[in-house]
């Protein structure tokens, strides 16, 4: 795959991909002899699949380090390291406004935005098949949406770029806009990309942005927005088409060489190469000491390892409790996740994907927005079939307050590491008593640290990065940074 973007920092660089006409005269006129320049390089359709292919590539490294940001600051996870900034900041709450895991999910988050603008608008004067212009222009559409849903939920407001952005002082005029404007646009990508994207693939294609993929992120956005009857047409169009099933045993879902199964709906792809292109969680998870039978060739360093408070929250008799979370017997006996179990030669040649949404997931936002309209009976019937794939009893006679908190825990303990939990408890507005009680609960014992957690009702919301704001003054800051 050509590179066609070498620029990786906040709003202003990273929608300047290397161009012609990115560069006025004052800058050096000099093009990097491996640099293809943007006006040079999309002429035909091999150009466009290239492109789009790398749009994809992005988000290996987006996802790399996603759980920083959404498991660890939670009660499902801590870090071994407290004292680094990359998850102990996170594991403390204490991140300020120059860390830089949070600086590079802004930045990466307009990086792969840039390669999506940039495709569907130079795609439009390539001459190529046209149905497989259009897919590909709505796999764009699909990945800026979905990057689009991050940063709301990390940061709330944020700047709306459609378009390709040409020279630095285009990139200044572009403000904070409204959550509502933000959900808007990704509303307007998805229904545009669920009109095009095909139900499946078959061969190299497989792994790539479906129909039922550009509905679940929909109607995942919907449940964040709190547009519960919309929420509750999308998820069922999802569950209606039958192309996603729960498998019937919960460990087949994560094997390493079981990627793209019936019930992954849309994962980031990795794959063990040699050339670097794996993942790296199977090391990252892993407890510092670990011996081969939990991974090889690398060094665990756990930093994302189980919280005593996850490992109970499994009822008696749950299945997912034995791929979900362990206790290792060496060191000082931390708890581990098997879900991304892999024996790789060396770092980043894992074949484990990240699973992004999965048909479970689904499944429960279906309950969770079938609730939330007044349909707890039906919520109820959705909740009962990821209870039964995990041998738990059917949950009967709740009230709709009390389905909530079951549809919580159910999600807890289904999704748990996979990225979810965090966003979970902010959107539910349930972030502040969660985390309270948990700090009160382990505050002088279980071994944690959490008396020296900075947590506070602002927490809810990601800081602008301080070299944003640095860069572009217009951009206001979230309140409490």
């Amino acid at each position: 795959m050509k590179s066609i973007y070498l620029l990786k920092s906040g709003l202003i660089a990273t929608v300047l991909l290397v161009s012609a006409s990115g560069c006025s005269e004052n800058y050096l006129n000099l093009s990097p002899p491996t640099t293809i320049p943007v006006a040079q390089y999309f002429k035909t359709q091999s150009d466009i699949s290239a492109a789009l292919n790398g749009a994809y590539g992005g988000l290996r490294g987006y996802y790399g380090t996603f759980f920083v940001m959404t498991e660890v600051p939670s009660d499902n996870t801590e870090s071994n390291n407290r004292a680094d900034a990359f998850t102990g900041d996170f594991d403390r709450y204490s991140w300020v406004v120059t860390n830089g895991t949070i600086s590079d999910r802004w930045s990466s988050s307009y990086s792969i935005i840039s390669r999506c603008n940039i495709l569907i608008e130079k795609s439009e004067a390539v001459s190529m098949d046209a149905a497989l212009k259009a897919r590909y222009q709505a796999e764009a559409k699909f990945l800026r949406a979905l990057m689009y849903f991050n940063l709301v939920r990390f940061f709330g407001d944020v700047p709306i770029v459609l378009t390709e952005i040409k020279t630095e002082a285009d990139a200044y005029t572009y403000n904070r806009e409204p959550v509502t404007k933000v959900y808007a646009q990704i509303e307007k990508d998805l229904l545009e990309a669920a009109t095009v994207l095909p139900i499946s693939y078959t061969g190299a294609d497989v792994g790539r942005a479906t129909k039922g993929a550009a509905q679940a992120l929909l109607g995942s956005a919907y449940l964040t927005s709190k547009q519960f009857d919309k929420a509750v047409t999308k998820l069922n169009e999802v569950i209606s088409a039958n192309t996603y099933r729960l498998l019937p045993v919960y460990d087949d879902v994560f094997r390493a060489n079981n990627g793209n199964n019936a019930e992954i709906v849309f994962s980031v792809q990795y794959t063990r190469t040699g050339n670097r292109e794996g993942s790296n969680f199977s090391i990252e998870f892993a407890p510092t000491g670990a011996g081969s039978d939990i991974v090889t060739g690398g060094n665990p360093n756990a930093v994302n390892q189980g919280t005593l408070d996850l490992f109970n929250a499994f009822e008696p008799g749950d299945s997912r409790k034995n791929v979900s979370i362990q206790r290792f017997t060496g060191g000082d006996m931390p708890y581990y996740t098997r879900k991304f179990l892999d024996q790789p030669p060396t770092t980043n040649e894992s074949d484990n994907d990240w699973p992004i949404i999965r048909y479970s997931d689904v499944l429960l936002m279906y309950a969770e927005a079938l609730n939330e309209t007044g349909n707890t009976t039906g919520a109820l019937v959705a909740l009962n079939q990821v209870r039964s794939r995990a041998n738990l009893p059917a949950r009967t006679n709740l009230t709709q307050d009390a389905f909530r908190l079951a549809v919580e825990q159910e999600r807890r303990v289904e999704l748990c590491f996979e990225g979810h939990r965090w966003f979970d408890l902010v959107r539910t507005g349930r972030l502040v008593p969660v985390m309270t009680a948990y700090i009160a609960k382990y505050r002088t014992s279980g071994g944690y640290l959490v008396g020296n957690y900075q947590f506070s009702a602002t927490k809810t919301l990601y800081p602008v990065p301080f070299r944003e704001r640095s860069l572009n003054p217009n951009l206001t800051q979230n309140p409490g940074y």
